[in-house]
């Protein structure tokens, strides 16, 4: 498994990354264009990514 990280964009478009730093989640959290950043956390990839990220914005 690897370490990924996630998004929210403004357009409401989700987008994940594979995480290597808490620099990246924090400057996303200062970013106009993003809503809201996820992470870290752990997929086997970025389908399982993308999928992890829907379910915790569901609850």
């Amino acid at each position: 498994m690897e370490k990924w990280w996630g998004y929210i964009h403004v357009n409401s478009q989700l987008m994940v990354k594979r995480y290597f730093d808490q620099k990246d989640i924090d400057e996303a959290n200062e970013s106009p264009f993003v809503e809201r950043a996820f992470g870290p956390f752990e997929a086997d990839d970025r389908d399982m990514a993308i999928d992890l990220l829907k379910r915790a914005l569901i609850g």
